[in-house]
C-alpha cells in the first residue's frame, strides 16, 4: 500500500473495492443476498490475506484480519440509512410544489415548468433513497454473517481485544474524517446490536473514556474537532439508554456486550458459566462514572497549562456541547477551569480567551438542561439509626459508649486547658501589678530618702574616726 497509513489507504481504496464487489455480485437483492455475500468473501477474503502481513502476527491473536478488512472497506453511506432526512427533504419539495400552484402572479406555463422540475427532483430522490435502502439491507445481511469471525480468540481476553480494536481501527478512523467519526460510532453500535462475539460493549465505553485525555494530548486542531463529534455521537447512544429504562431493557437487558460477572462453576464440576448483566440502575450508575472520568479528562487539560491540550480541550467540549454536561455538580467542575483559564489568558493568550469565552457563553445557555446527580442515578444516602435500633443492637450501643466516652475526654482536655489558662493570667496579672508598684512616684521617692539616710550615717562615722 505504497507505505501509507491504513486510513489514507483505505481511503484510496474503498470506492474500488465497492464497486468490484458490486460487479461481482451484480445478481444480489435484498431479498436475495447470496451473490453479494460470496462476492464481498471471495475480495474481503483476498484484502485479509494482504493485510495480514502489514502486522505483528500477535495483533491477529486479539482481532481478525477480516474485522481489519471488513472495518477499512466500508463507508458510513453503507451502515447508515438517513431516511427521516430523505423523507424530510421529499416533504419540503412537496410544500414548494404547492407555494408555486398557489402563487396567483405566476403564468401557467412557469407553473408547469417549475411543478415539473420538483417532480423530477423527488423521482431522483426517491431513486437514490431505494437504492441506498437496498445497498444498506445487503451490507447489515453481510455484517450478521461474518459478524461471528471478528473477535473471536481463546488465546486473550475481552480486554485486550477491545484494546487492540480500539487502538488499530477505532482511534485512528475517528479522526480522520468528519464522516469516519460518525462511522466510528455507528459501527460499534452495529457490533452491539449484532451481538458481535466477543464483543463487550461496557468495557469498550469504559476504555473510550478513561483514555480521552491522552489523546486529546496528540492531536492536531482538526483531529480534536473529529474525535469530539465521535465522542458526541458515542454519547448520544449512551444517553438514549440512560434516558428510557425500557429501551435499556429492549436493547441492552439481555445483551451479551452488557455481562460484567463471569464466573466459572462453584462446585468446580464442569464448564457451567454464571452470567450477570447489567440492570438499569447499576447502568446509570456506570453513565455518571463516564461521565466524572470524561470530565476529569478535560480538567487535567486545562490545568496542564500547555497550549495544545487547552486548545484541544475547549475543541472537544464545543463538539460534544449537545450530550454533555449533563450533571450539574460536573458542568460547576468544568465552568470554575473556564473561568481560570479565562483569567489567566486574557492577555497572554487571546485565542485560547477567545475560545474559553465562547464555550462559556454555550454553557451559561444550557444551564437550564443540568439535573442534580441524585436525579441522574440513585445516590444513596447514609442511614442514621433510630433510638430503637440503638437499643436493640449491641453494636450499636458499643458505638454510642465509644461516642460518648470520647466526648467526656474532649470535655475534661477543654476543663484542664482553661484551668491551665486561668492560673497563667493569674500569675500574669499579679506579676504586672508587681511591677507598676515597683516603678510608680512614690515608691522611687521612698527609695531616694533611703538612699540619702545611708549617706549621712556613712559620713558621721568618718568624722567620729
Amino acid at each position: 500500500m505504497y507505505h501509507l497509513q491504513a486510513d489514507s489507504a483505505f481511503f484510496l481504496l474503498r470506492t474500488k473495492l465497492s464497486d468490484q464487489i458490486k460487479t461481482v455480485g451484480k445478481d444480489a437483492t435484498p431479498d436475495n443476498p447470496q451473490p453479494y455475500i460470496d462476492a464481498t468473501d471471495k475480495i474481503i477474503s483476498q484484502l485479509s490475506d494482504q493485510v495480514k502481513l502489514l502486522y505483528p502476527a500477535k495483533m491477529w491473536d486479539k482481532i481478525s484480519p477480516r474485522l481489519f478488512a471488513t472495518f477499512w472497506s466500508l463507508s458510513a453511506a453503507d451502515i447508515i440509512l438517513p431516511s427521516k432526512r430523505y423523507t424530510a427533504e421529499i416533504e419540503r419539495i412537496e410544500g414548494l410544489i404547492k407555494q408555486v400552484n398557489d402563487n396567483e402572479e405566476l403564468a401557467q406555463r412557469r407553473k408547469d415548468k417549475e411543478t415539473e422540475r420538483h417532480k423530477e427532483m423527488i423521482a431522483k430522490l426517491k431513486e437514490e433513497h431505494k437504492h441506498q435502502e437496498d445497498n444498506h439491507k445487503l451490507v447489515l445481511t453481510r455484517l450478521e454473517a461474518e459478524k461471528d469471525m471478528w473477535f473471536a480468540s481463546s488465546s486473550s481476553s475481552k480486554v485486550d481485544a477491545i484494546m487492540q480494536f480500539l487502538q488499530v481501527c477505532i482511534i485512528q478512523r475517528s479522526m480522520f474524517t468528519a464522516s469516519d467519526a460518525i462511522y466510528c460510532a455507528k459501527f460499534v453500535e452495529l457490533c452491539h446490536k449484532m451481538q458481535a462475539t466477543n464483543f463487550s460493549t461496557l468495557i469498550y465505553f469504559d476504555r473510550i473514556f478513561s483514555d480521552v485525555s491522552h489523546i486529546v494530548t496528540n492531536c492536531t486542531d482538526n483531529e480534536a474537532s473529529r474525535y469530539g463529534r465521535f465522542l458526541c455521537e458515542t454519547l448520544k447512544g449512551i444517553s438514549r439508554w440512560h434516558k428510557e429504562k425500557a429501551l435499556y431493557e429492549k436493547e441492552c437487558g439481555k445483551s451479551p456486550g452488557f455481562v460484567h460477572i463471569i464466573r466459572g462453576d462453584p462446585s468446580g464440576e464442569g464448564e457451567k458459566r454464571i452470567e450477570k448483566y447489567l440492570d438499569y440502575e447499576n447502568f446509570r450508575h456506570v453513565c455518571c462514572k463516564w461521565h466524572f472520568k470524561l470530565t476529569k479528562a478535560m480538567v487535567f487539560c486545562f490545568d496542564s497549562k500547555d497550549y495544545s491540550q487547552i486548545r484541544n480541550g475547549l475543541t472537544v467540549l464545543n463538539k460534544i456541547l449537545p450530550e454533555f454536561p449533563v450533571v450539574l455538580n460536573l458542568a460547576q467542575a468544568l465552568e470554575k477551569r473556564i473561568v481560570k483559564v479565562k483569567d489567566e489568558e486574557k492577555t497572554a493568550r487571546p485565542d485560547l480567551y477567545a475560545l474559553a469565552m465562547g464555550y462559556s457563553a454555550q454553557l451559561n445557555s444550557r444551564r437550564h438542561t443540568f439535573i442534580a446527580e441524585d436525579k441522574f442515578h440513585h445516590v444513596e444516602k447514609k442511614a442514621t439509626p433510630t433510638s430503637t435500633d440503638s437499643r436493640n443492637s449491641s453494636p450499636a450501643r458499643k458505638d454510642k459508649r465509644t461516642e460518648v466516652k470520647r466526648r467526656e475526654d474532649i470535655e475534661s482536655e477543654k476543663k484542664r486547658r482553661r484551668e491551665e489558662d486561668a492560673k497563667k493570667e493569674g500569675e500574669r496579672k499579679s506579676a504586672e501589678k508587681k511591677l507598676k508598684a515597683d516603678t510608680s512616684p512614690k515608691t522611687k521617692a521612698n527609695g531616694v530618702r533611703e538612699r540619702d539616710s545611708e549617706t549621712d550615717e556613712s559620713r558621721s562615722k568618718i568624722r567620729k574616726k
